[in-house]
């Protein structure tokens, strides 16, 4: 029964609505909230990948007498190593760099195919427009650079020293857009305290209700 001096129809629209927010709510609570365990496992494996090429690169780098140095023995011309030419095969550091970098593009690969094969999750509620188009414009970049900067490598090891620039210059854009991308993650924890790093943790499926960048 309707309330006194209220119209009917007021009464059945605010009824409508209810039911409305309860479905938006129900939507809510039952959307999948972290992403699921192949892409957490592709996460994860590029970034211990990526620690790991890091780890090498700079061991080449400090290494004696290595370095990106052209000459052989000496001689005018391009060349990597010990003050001669050291190529992927002959020094287990070189070697295993070039591996990693090479399991870095295919791990990409994979992971863009499967994203795009499954999905997303649907975007965190505690981030901004904004927010959501920066995080989209880097992860976007990420995707290229986890391919250009090992591919560069790669032909920097064989020789062609050309890439020299490139591949500097995709070293300081990835920085830059893995900081962004970290970044926000923390900023949100610390600031907006949403939890937003447990959409790619690993915890059971529905605690939680936070979500990093999609």
């Amino acid at each position: 029964m309707a309330d006194e001096g209220t119209p009917a129809g007021d009464v059945a629209s605010r009824r409508a609505a209810a039911v409305e927010c309860a479905k938006i709510h129900s939507v809510t609570e039952t959307a999948p909230v972290h992403y699921g365990r192949v892409a957490r496992l592709f996460h994860w494996a590029t970034v211990v990948a990526l620690i790991t090429q890091v780890v090498l690169g700079y061991s080449l780098e400090g290494g004696s007498g290595r370095g990106r140095g052209r000459g052989r023995g000496g001689e005018s011309g391009r060349g990597r190593g010990r003050g001669g030419d050291v190529s992927f095969g002959e020094d287990p550091l070189m070697t295993a760099h070039v591996l990693v970098g090479t399991g870095i593009i295919v791990l990409t690969v994979v992971r863009w195919w499967w994203r795009r094969r499954t999905g997303l999750p649907p975007w965190a509620p505690g981030l901004s427009a904004f927010e959501r188009r920066w995080a989209h414009v880097t992860e976007h970049l990420l995707y290229a650079l986890l391919v250009v900067v090992p591919a560069t490598g790669i032909a920097l090891a064989l020789g062609d020293d050309d890439l020299l620039a490139l591949h500097v210059t995709g070293h300081v854009v990835l920085y830059a857009a893995v900081a962004a991308h970290v970044g926000m993650i923390v900023i949100h924890n610390l600031r907006h305290r949403d939890r937003l790093i447990r959409r790619m943790l690993w915890s059971r499926a529905g605690s939680g209700s936070g979500g990093p960048l999609a």
